[in-house]
C-alpha cells in the first residue's frame, strides 16, 4: 500500500509539472463535444468571462453540489458576461444523464483522454479530474486558476471575482 501511495504522489507531482498553460497566457482554440451533441469552440466566446470548471465525476456528492451551486448562479454570472462550462472526462452520455437529473443549467464538456484538463495542469489520476477552476477573462487569457476548490463556495467566489472586475 505504501508503494501505491508513493507512485500516485509521483505521478501528481509530475502530471502539474506538465501544465501548458498559466495565468495569463492566451488559450488555444479547444473544440470539445457538449452535453447538447454539439462541439464548443473556447475560440467563440472571446468577449465573455469563461469559467471553466473541471471535477471528478459525474453523480458524486461533491460534484451535485458544485453543478448545483453553478447553475443557481447561473443567470448572474449571465448578467456578468460569463459563460460557465463543467468538464471532465466523463462520457457525454453520462452528462446528459447527470445534467438532467439534476436539472442543471451549466453546458458539460466530454475531455475523455483529459488532454484538456493537463494542459491547464489539472491532475488527471484513473480518469478523475481533480477539482480545479479556470477563468478566462473575455480577452481569451487564463485571469486565475483556482486549485482544490470548494465545490460550494467556488461557484460564489468567482461570481465575486467576476462582478469586481467587470465594476473597473
Amino acid at each position: 500500500m505504501k508503494y501505491l501511495i508513493a507512485i500516485l504522489g509521483v505521478f501528481m507531482l509530475f502530471n502539474i509539472g506538465n501544465a501548458k498553460l498559466k495565468e495569463g497566457d492566451s488559450v488555444p482554440n479547444y473544440k470539445l463535444l457538449a452535453d447538447n451533441g454539439e462541439y464548443i469552440n473556447l475560440a467563440d466566446f472571446r468577449g465573455k468571462w469563461v469559467v471553466l470548471y473541471f471535477y471528478p465525476k459525474d453523480n458524486t456528492p461533491g460534484c451535485i453540489k458544485e453543478g448545483k451551486t453553478f447553475s443557481k448562479l447561473y443567470d448572474e454570472f449571465k448578467k456578468e458576461n460569463a459563460v460557465i462550462f463543467g468538464i471532465n472526462t466523463d462520457s457525454i452520455k453520462s452528462h446528459q444523464k447527470f445534467k438532467k437529473k439534476h436539472n442543471l443549467k451549466i453546458t458539460l464538456l466530454s475531455d475523455p483522454k483529459g488532454k484538456v484538463a493537463k494542459d491547464f495542469g489539472v491532475r488527471v489520476i484513473l480518469g478523475f479530474c481533480h477539482r480545479d477552476t479556470v477563468l478566462i477573462n473575455p480577452e481569451g487569457k487564463i485571469e486565475k486558476i483556482y486549485r482544490g476548490v470548494d465545490p460550494e463556495g467556488n461557484p460564489k467566489k468567482i461570481l465575486e471575482y467576476i462582478k469586481s472586475k467587470n465594476k473597473k
